[in-house]
């Protein structure tokens, strides 16, 4: 079996943040909910452009599943270990880039609760 997960790295031009999911998320909507990228989000101020860029890897070989959480935790302690571990025990698969637009209608940047 072979595991997806992608390193997505999010800049909003003054501060940048690295972490890693499992699957390959393609717009906002894929991120949200996920711990690093809502801590990141809550720092960042309204009107502002959040560049996101997606790699995906993928892990060992046969069929492909999106990686778990437990699988997730498990490259992160890789990486922490051998910093070559993406470029030399996985296959990048793609990369991607998106943009973020925060604005006071972007319920995800300021915290709001729909009731």
């Amino acid at each position: 079996m072979s595991v997806l997960f992608s390193k997505v790295t999010v800049s909003d031009g003054t501060e940048m943040e690295d972490f890693l999911v499992g699957g390959i998320p393609r717009d906002e909507d894929d991120l949200s909910g996920r711990m690093a990228y809502e801590h990141f989000m809550e720092g960042v101020e309204d009107e502002t452009d959040v560049k996101v860029r997606v790699e995906a890897y993928l892990y060992g070989g046969g069929e492909t599943n999106p990686a778990t959480p437990e699988e997730v935790a498990y490259f992160y302690s890789r990486i922490a270990n051998r910093s070559d571990f993406l470029a030399d025990r996985c296959d990048n698969v793609e990369s991607s880039d998106f943009t973020i637009h925060c604005s006071l209608h972007n319920d995800a940047v300021l915290g709001f609760l729909e009731m």
